[in-house]
């Protein structure tokens, strides 16, 4: 994954912390946390998986 893809998952799961921390309904405030948990797990993956090789 090329670094600026990370930078943007970085910055997606910080604002959706912030969506969650500032949401009134506890039902929006628990899926932007999953949204954030899913963006920091996308940004943490970086370069381990290498890329697939294409047959054919």
């Amino acid at each position: 994954m090329a670094e600026e893809n990370r930078v943007y998952f970085a910055r997606r799961a910080a604002e959706e912390q912030l969506r969650a921390e500032q949401a009134a309904d506890p039902d929006a405030a628990e899926a932007h946390r999953k949204l954030q948990r899913a963006y920091v797990e996308r940004a943490s993956i970086g370069d381990r998986w290498p890329e697939r090789e294409i047959v054919g």
